[in-house]
């Protein structure tokens, strides 16, 4: 898959915050990025408003579910 095809438009962000949103999850954004080969699923960053900590979670806008993957740290890092 090309780099184009990777990129998450401003419509998509728009949808993914909704449903995070809408489960109650409250924070900064960091960083969003289509999961290769999984259509309308996406990895997504979210850094904890009180706390600054960053925790990877995985969206999909079709089933509007949100999973929790793992905090990041130093030994945890997602590319760039």
């Amino acid at each position: 898959m090309n780099e184009a095809a990777n990129e998450v438009t401003q419509r998509e962000m728009i949808r993914i915050i909704g449903l995070f949103r809408k489960n109650g999850f409250k924070g900064e954004y960091v960083s969003f990025q289509h999961v290769v080969d999984e259509g309308a699923s996406y990895f997504v960053v979210m850094s904890d408003e009180n706390n600054g900590t960053q925790g990877l979670f995985k969206a999909d806008l079709l089933t509007g579910t949100i999973e929790f993957q793992y905090m990041l740290d130093e030994n945890h890092a997602v590319a760039k």
